[in-house]
């Protein structure tokens, strides 16, 4: 005997929780399917002032602050050219520095709140398409039914993989993180420093100060064992998966759109997209009009192509390591960018 539901969400993530909770809202019944979360191996994170519009949508802006967030006036780096940019100029006010455990822990609660079952599953057994829907099967035992299918499992896209997807890689940008005692001289400085083969970052959040540096996976092997030794190392590389709405199933978050950090609107993006997939999946199912669903596809694309071309722009500016195959490649992707955007404008 298969359980039913209107829409299976795989993973628990932001863009999980957003696209679960925001179906609950609009009257979809919605389950999300959970493999055991790892513990975040940076402990914080930096998000920039616009998280507030998708969080307020969820009705979770005063749970947000309740957590206790570091406010974040002003970054200070040394990229190109040494400068400090304080929040006060800009449009969506200070940055917020969280502790990223408590951030997830939030979203679950709002999942859980809204009286949406959550199956924490070792194995996935089978994902089919059975008529005008899915046969989902879990653990040799457990069967699903659902009309339609989310992809929120983060960079491993295991519905995408399943179905034969696979991502569009752009770099090889990888992270080596550590969790560090705070340092007072720094509680509201986010600070950014380009270096020969990648950068450096660091944050203050609640637990202590993020230190973080950015470098290619071929070239990680190159740096200090004692700095291997010390941080874990996690993928940070821009990728994308085209949007396959119309066949019964959709990414959102990473598994869509997979963001360099330098960028600091993942996270915003995974809820603010999670929130326009559910609303495109709810039209679908109550009307059958899929025109939002190609909405959602070419948001999805367009939104990328810019970022894409955003991200050259940046990286641009440092010119001091022309030399350094880490920042030949991203100048080298500047042209192919700027082509991109073309394309979206």
């Amino acid at each position: 005997m298969s359980e039913r539901y209107e829409v299976c969400v795989f993973g628990l993530g932001p863009a999980g929780a957003a696209t679960a909770a925001r179906l609950a809202d609009v009257g979809v019944a919605a389950i999300v399917l959970e493999r055991p979360p790892a513990r975040k191996p940076w402990g914080g994170e930096s998000f920039a002032g616009a998280i507030r519009t998708p969080l307020t949508t969820l009705g979770l802006w005063d749970r947000f602050c309740a957590a206790g967030p570091v406010t974040g006036y002003e970054q200070r780096s040394a990229w190109g050219e040494t400068g400090i940019a304080d929040s006060i100029f800009s449009a969506h006010g200070n940055a917020w520095h969280v502790d990223r455990d408590r951030f997830d822990d939030d979203l679950r609660a709002a999942v859980v709140d809204r009286g949406i079952a959550i199956v924490r599953y070792t194995g996935l057994d089978a994902l089919q398409r059975d008529g005008g829907g899915w046969r989902i099967e879990l653990d040799g035992h457990r069967r699903i039914g659902a009309r339609y299918v989310v992809d929120a499992t983060g960079r491993a896209g295991v519905v995408a993989r399943r179905l034969g997807v696979r991502p569009q890689l752009h770099d090889r940008l990888v992270a080596f993180t550590a969790l560090v005692p705070r340092n007072p001289a720094f509680d509201h400085a986010m600070m950014i420093s380009s270096a020969s083969d990648g950068w450096w970052y660091a944050a203050p959040v609640p637990r202590g100060h993020v230190l973080a540096y950015f470098t290619d996976s071929d070239l990680a092997r190159q740096l200090a064992r004692p700095l291997q030794r010390s941080m874990q190392i996690v993928p940070a590389n821009s990728a994308f998966t085209q949007a396959r709405s119309r066949d019964g199933w959709l990414p959102v978050g990473d598994a869509c759109a997979a963001h360099d950090p330098l960028c600091g609107w993942g996270v915003h993006r995974a809820l603010s997209n999670g929130i326009v997939a559910a609303d495109a999946i709810s039209r679908y199912l109550r009307d059958g009009d899929a025109s939002r669903l190609d909405d959602y596809d070419r948001h999805c694309r367009d939104q990328f192509d810019a970022y894409l071309a955003g991200l050259a722009e940046h990286y641009a500016f440092e010119r001091r390591f022309a030399a350094s195959p880490f920042w030949q490649r991203r100048l080298s992707n500047r042209g192919e960018a700027a082509l991109r955007s073309e394309r979206v404008h």
